[in-house]
């Protein structure tokens, strides 16, 4: 299962396409990973986008926790197969991603890639600048959550 980190900018033309970074491109090997997931981000204001066989796992989780006959479970599925759409990447990298997933996150032309594990997420610039651990936060959180490990 790839696993991507770092950060990338990018940006997306005027026709709503965007290159994958080829760090990230050569992470997704061959055959089907090239199909990716894009799904809106339930907390925050970015898209995640998943190789399939990340996606698959995750699908796998949530059904598992849910019970598709119980009415209140059934409508949350419902939204939640709304949220994500599975993409083609092109040889080259090139992504296209539909306008009303990239209007519903507010992004327009810069953006930034951030690896995070088994997923990218995909920020506008300004909103990742925003939404970034300062460094002593993350200091803090490192100590408390990985400190005793």
């Amino acid at each position: 299962m790839p696993e991507f980190s770092n950060q990338y900018n990018a940006t997306i033309d005027d026709k709503g396409r965007i290159v994958l970074p080829s760090t990230y491109k050569r992470g997704l090997g061959e055959g089907p990973e090239w199909t990716m997931v894009v799904e809106l981000d339930p907390y925050e204001m970015c898209l995640n986008l998943y190789p399939i066989s990340s996606w698959e796992k995750r699908i796998e989780s949530i059904t598992a926790k849910l019970n598709i006959n119980n009415k209140e479970q059934s409508r949350f599925l419902d939204r939640f197969y709304q949220n994500f759409v599975k993409i083609s990447v092109a040889e080259n990298g090139r992504i296209n991603i539909p306008n009303s997933f990239l209007k519903a996150k507010g992004l327009v032309k810069e953006v930034v890639f951030s690896g995070q594990g088994s997923r990218i997420r995909l920020w506008d610039a300004q909103e990742f600048n925003k939404a970034m651990l300062p460094d002593d936060d993350f200091k803090g959180l490192f100590e408390e959550l990985l400190g005793s490990n």
